[in-house]
């Protein structure tokens, strides 16, 4: 049998082992298994053991090793078998992880951490939650690194749920006050957007240190309204407590000034970093920077930073980024050619796709043409960033030959490459083109996704097009898109648009939460038919579900009461401009 055994783990793999694994054990004393000269030359070998399972660079070698180890009797043991499980989880064989971990596992709580953190850092998410679900069944003790390492894996998986479930483990066992289950929370509730749990738990945090603060910073880096502001009340809280502020904090910090377009909070966090000496000539820190600057339209800081540092390729294409986004397309056109002639900095597919950007903002064809060109010659790969700006360009500037032969070239397609080639279609009115696309896509089994309706919601909306609208609203609702509040209003307004008023009152009705642009839709739809009176209810009714009017809505107020002849509407309409500080505004006044 051991022969067997040694013959299945080791195959036909020769390799190293069959050299370094030469050290021999001791024979044993028939009788007495005693001695400390016995005891000693056992743990040396199972540190030698231990050594060679680190050095293990294939799957082979390590089961070859295994064998070995099973051999001299040594697969039972702890230590051993923990590093032969990591290793075989950062190797990528789980089963054998598993086998390995079924023979030493014994109501440690060491050694389930230890497995938790060797999946975690393999990849193996779901495994950690299956061990943390395992040791609740064995009503094993938890601690802080438990909870910690199941808090990270339901973060990285989405899990708020079961994270929430993690979160009353650890107040029922006192430990919601530690500062790293703390900040694994912190991070669990921002990540999922719940910044008000965070805010939370953050204030549950006892000892509050670096790593907590920055937690909690970070989590506002992703958030893009009014409440990311509370970020720069906690650094400077942070350094009131003498907490040194580091890298990640400030590149937090800069992401969250970026987002809010707040330019005088970024600049002071950029003089911070001066002042301390804090990410000097750091190419994530500047990068950092550039994209603040761009993002707040100081575009001059932006440049001055990159020409007085080396500028990597990350820095430069914040720069593009933060000028295609704001529709400086020239400038960004000229900032490339600077890029590469002044600075020599080599161009990735990111700055190719920012550039190409620019081009379909500008219509420049031939220069997105020549760039085709360059990518072939240099046998670059078109990657789907790459491939999907090259369809944009070519459908805005109607070379849609080109946009589909580029299309037909990709081996491996996603929902957003087929989304710009049928945008490509619909904008050169190839309708039917776009039809036979959907179909091909649903072929290859590319689930689509709320942009892919809308595309096509905005294209037959404006081709007036109702046969292909009304089909396009049976396909979101049997794909699960209807009450997406975007695509409700978009289906809203094809059927105004397309003078089917029956059949946008009978969405509107069946909305259960309405929006502005929900209530703007459907009067310009009563409003295009002559039912100016339809027109100023919804008005009424509007106000009543306490929505406020803007000068869109407004307008048509205005031009029903005028079809109708009512000028006390009319004056009424007049009181809510003035009481809502809007006699100003350009639209509502004509």
């Amino acid at each position: 049998m051991l022969a067997m055994l040694l013959r299945h783990f080791s195959g036909k793999a020769g390799s190293m082992l069959d050299k370094i694994v030469v050290f021999k054990l001791p024979k044993m004393p028939s009788g007495s298994m005693g001695g400390s000269t016995l005891g000693s030359s056992k743990i040396c070998d199972i540190e030698k053991f231990a050594l060679l399972v680190q050095s293990c660079a294939d799957i082979w070698s390590l089961k070859k090793l295994h064998s070995h180890v099973l051999a001299h009797g040594f697969g039972c043991d702890v230590t051993l078998g923990s590093k032969l499980l990591g290793s075989y989880a950062h190797l990528g064989s789980l089963s054998d992880s598993r086998f390995v971990f079924q023979r030493i596992v014994n109501d440690d709580l060491a050694l389930w951490n230890s497995a938790m953190v060797d999946y975690f850092r393999a990849g193996y998410l779901e495994e950690v939650i299956v061990l943390y679900r395992r040791l609740k069944l064995h009503q094993i003790c938890l601690d802080g690194k438990t909870i910690t390492f199941g808090l990270k894996s339901c973060t990285e998986l989405r899990y708020l749920f079961l994270g929430e479930g993690l979160h009353v483990d650890s107040l029922k066992l006192g430990l919601n006050a530690d500062k790293f289950v703390g900040s694994s929370l912190i991070g669990l509730y921002s990540k999922l957007g719940k910044m008000d749990d965070s805010q939370k738990v953050f204030k549950e945090i006892l000892d509050k240190d670096i790593v907590a603060y920055t937690s909690m910073v970070s989590g506002y880096s992703d958030v893009v309204d009014s409440t990311a502001w509370n970020a720069f009340g906690i650094a400077s809280d942070m350094i009131r407590n003498k907490l040194e502020v580091n890298r990640v904090t400030l590149v937090s910090l800069l992401q969250v000034a970026g987002n809010l377009e707040a330019f005088r909070e970024g600049k002071s966090v950029h003089c911070y970093s001066i002042r301390r000496g804090i990410g000097v000539s750091d190419e994530v820190l500047e990068t950092s920077l550039v994209d603040m600057y761009a993002r707040c339209g100081a575009y001059q800081l932006a440049s001055a930073l990159l020409n007085n540092s080396k500028g990597s390729a990350a820095s430069w294409n914040a720069m593009l980024s933060g000028l295609t986004r704001s529709r400086e397309s020239w400038d960004a056109v000229q900032y490339f050619s600077v890029m590469l002639l002044d600075h020599k900095v080599a161009p990735d597919s990111v700055t190719f796709a920012n550039v190409l950007s620019a081009c379909a903002e500008l219509c420049y064809s031939g220069y997105a043409a020549s760039i085709h060109a360059y990518l072939i010659r240099r046998t670059i790969p078109l990657d789907l960033v790459l491939a999907t700006a090259l369809i944009e360009v070519y459908s805005k500037c109607k070379r849609v030959v080109r946009s589909s032969h580029v299309f037909d070239q990709l081996k491996a397609k996603d929902a957003v490459s087929y989304n710009a080639m049928l945008y490509g279609y619909l904008q050169n009115c190839m309708a039917d083109e776009a039809t036979t696309l959907i179909n091909q896509m649903m072929k290859e089994c590319i689930a689509p996704n709320s942009a892919t309706v809308l595309c096509l919601l905005a294209a037959f909306a404006d081709q007036r097009d109702l046969v292909r609208g009304r089909w396009i609203h049976g396909f979101a609702i049997r794909h699960g898109f209807s009450s997406d509040m975007d695509i409700a209003n978009h289906v809203l307004h094809m059927y105004s648009i397309c003078r089917d008023i029956v059949a946008a009152k009978i969405v509107f009705d069946s909305l259960e939460k309405r929006n502005l642009v929900s209530w703007t839709a459907m009067m310009k739809g009563f409003l295009s038919f002559g039912q100016g009176d339809e027109v100023v209810r919804l008005y009424r009714l509007m106000q009543q579900h306490g929505e406020k009017p803007d000068s869109i809505t407004l307008t048509y107020a205005v031009q029903a009461v005028s079809q109708l002849g009512h000028l006390k509407g009319v004056k009424q309409i007049h009181c809510f401009v003035y009481h809502a500080f809007m006699e100003k505004d350009a639209i509502t006044a004509n």
